[in-house]
C-alpha cells in the first residue's frame, strides 16, 4: 500500500511554491499576507478490485489561502482549478492522479467573516495491488 503521508509530501514538492504539509491547517489573518499553498491527507478507501487485489483511492487536498477582497477571488479560483486540473494522469509516490474534485471551490464565510480566500481541491490518487502488497 502507498503511504498516504509520502504521498502528500509528493503533491506538496511537486506544487513547489513553498507549499507545506499540514496536519491542522488553521491560519490567522497576520500569517496570511502572502499567499500559503497546504497539502492535508484527507483519506484512503479501500475496496477489492477482482480476486486477489484492492483498489485504494488515496485523497489528497491542497488548499490555497490568501488574505484577499472579493476582487481578488476570480484569479484565485483560476489558480485552484489549475493546480487540480495539473495533476490529473500524473504519477506522484508511484501512483496516478484519476480526479480533481472542488466542493466547495472555496468558503464563501472565510471571504466574509476574515477577508481570506480559502480555495480547496480534493485530489484523489488510484493505487491497484495485490491483497498484501
Amino acid at each position: 500500500m502507498v503511504d498516504i503521508i509520502d504521498l502528500a509530501a509528493g503533491v506538496a514538492a511537486e506544487i513547489g511554491e513553498g507549499a507545506e504539509v499540514s496536519f491542522a491547517p488553521e491560519f490567522d489573518l497576520k500569517g496570511l499576507k502572502e499567499k500559503r499553498i497546504v497539502v492535508v491527507p484527507a483519506g484512503i478507501e479501500s475496496k477489492p478490485n477482482a480476486r486477489e487485489y484492492l483498489e485504494d483511492r488515496l485523497k489528497v487536498q491542497v488548499g490555497l489561502l490568501k488574505k484577499c477582497t472579493e476582487d481578488d477571488v476570480p484569479g484565485l479560483v483560476r489558480e485552484v482549478v489549475r493546480i487540480g486540473q495539473g495533476f490529473l494522469q500524473k504519477w506522484v509516490a508511484g501512483v496516478r492522479c484519476m480526479k480533481a474534485e472542488y466542493v466547495p471551490l472555496y468558503l464563501p464565510e472565510h471571504l466574509r467573516e476574515r477577508r481570506q480566500f480559502t480555495g480547496v481541491v480534493e485530489l484523489t490518487f488510484l493505487h491497484v495491488h495485490r491483497n498484501g502488497e
